[in-house]
């Protein structure tokens, strides 16, 4: 079993600020930092920080070289990552208040640039039983969906953006589901998580969903099968890459064939270590055995 992960590629431009932005006003920072982020990317360095051998494909400009040097000595495997001249790295204005909460602006750049011949190359050394992550801030998803399908591989979606364009593909062929309580809105037209999760076993009915809800915890559904578990009760820093650690660290245990309640555990105390520390998955994704100290001493655990 190989993994793949097929996604965005950005650097991120983390603001402090005291509120976030409202229309019409101008707001000071109160601090700047720059990460490597993108979602493609902070799956596969949680992947890799959780122990578990992950390649990362996607496309960058010549200004992310060095960024993508940071996550090779982070142990992912970028071979297949292509940087295209003359092109911009993808890029994320993130808005941090000071209660963690964040809003984000992307910018696609080279990740809306990956095309069916790009695609071909990366899925050729991949095939049934391999799995593949993705997500929608990249160009190509439908046919990325549509190859790794035909080849019999294990498909993992975030559907972040969720537009209408994603929501007129097939996503009948996803095998797992990784969405939060927005995205799983804009799928089903219901608020509610039970309503959500029934709609979306209705709508892709061989599907396996993960929902999670931020401090309201994190829901598992496939079939008759459902769980929960809450969030923790942890000091929130910056929960920008949460989501994402959390899809990690749940994928490496239900990989490794923990229950679906054991990979909720697990993924909710690799995120609570995250929230507490500042960026994206490039800082704040917590290595196994940092996971491991913290489930065993919840309360004395703090550093990521």
């Amino acid at each position: 079993m190989k993994i793949l992960t097929l996604g965005s590629i950005n650097i991120d431009f983390n603001y402090s600020v005291a509120h976030i932005t409202t229309p019409k006003e101008t707001q000071d920072s109160t601090g700047l930092k720059m990460f490597p982020g993108g979602k493609g990317l902070n799956h596969a360095l949680t992947l890799a920080r959780a122990g578990m051998d992950v390649q990362l494909a996607g496309m960058i400009g010549e200004d992310g070289v060095q960024m993508l040097h940071m996550i090779e000595e982070a142990g992912v495997d970028t071979s297949l990552v292509r940087t295209l001249e003359g092109e911009q790295t993808g890029h994320a204005i993130i808005q941090v208040d000071e209660v963690g909460q964040n809003a984000i602006l992307l910018y696609g750049g080279a990740n809306r640039k990956i095309d069916e011949a790009y695609v071909d190359e990366v899925l050729e050394n991949y095939g049934e039983g391999d799995i593949l992550v993705s997500q929608n801030e990249i160009s190509c998803l439908e046919y990325i969906i549509d190859r790794a399908y035909e080849k019999g591989m294990y498909i993992v979606l975030n559907p972040s953006p969720c537009t209408q364009e994603l929501l007129r593909q097939d996503l009948t062929k996803v095998s797992m589901f990784f969405l939060n309580e927005v995205e799983g809105r804009a799928m089903t037209s219901y608020v509610q998580p039970g309503d959500i999760l029934i709609h979306l076993e209705e709508l892709y009915p061989d599907s396996e969903f993960v929902l999670t809800l931020g401090s309201q915890g994190a829901f598992y559904k496939k079939g008759a099968s459902q769980c929960y578990h809450p969030a923790l009760s942890v000091p929130v820093v910056d929960t920008t890459a949460a989501g994402d650690v959390f899809e990690g660290y749940f994928l490496k245990a239900h990989l490794q064939g923990k229950s679906p309640a054991e990979a909720l555990k697990y993924a909710t105390y690799a995120a609570g270590l995250a929230i507490s520390h500042p960026g994206a998955a490039y800082i704040s994704a917590p290595t196994a055995d940092k996971v491991d100290a913290f489930m065993q001493h919840p309360k004395h655990t703090t550093d990521a």
